[in-house]
């Protein structure tokens, strides 16, 4: 199973999580982490790395993160370079991760994040209702 952490400014990656959990219940091997005001970015990559340490012995990873640049981004797409066992898709939002958690089983890393950039345009857009 791939394991999925969602890394990202102030507590937006706590309630996304918590949220997708309603549509998915228990999800299991999701965790999230929050960069607040006072961490600094070494801080992070020492939680990231713990986190992704503690997710799973089967080593993929896809890291959700809110801003392509943001620190979240940045320390963990250092976590990416060189490594195909973890991909780091930006610009998170509540169907995407949902999709990702309900999709995942039986994917290999590359298969679903193709399918997550595919199926990303659908999950913005203006109701013109």
């Amino acid at each position: 199973m791939i394991n999925i952490l969602v890394v990202t400014h102030g507590k937006m990656a706590e309630g996304i999580v918590h949220s997708a959990k309603m549509f998915t219940r228990e999800a299991e091997n999701v965790e999230f982490l929050c960069l607040m005001e006072d961490m600094g970015q070494d801080e992070l990559s020492d939680l990231i790395n713990e986190k992704m340490k503690g997710l799973s012995n089967d080593g993929q990873f896809l890291i959700f993160c809110d801003i392509m640049g943001g620190t979240p981004f940045k320390i963990s797409s250092k976590f990416s370079f060189n490594n195909d066992n973890v991909s780091v898709f930006y610009g998170v939002n509540l169907p995407i991760l949902v999709h990702a958690i309900l999709t995942r089983d039986g994917k290999s890393l590359n298969s679903l994040t193709s399918e997550l950039v595919e199926v990303s345009h659908d999950s913005l857009g203006l109701s013109d209702i």
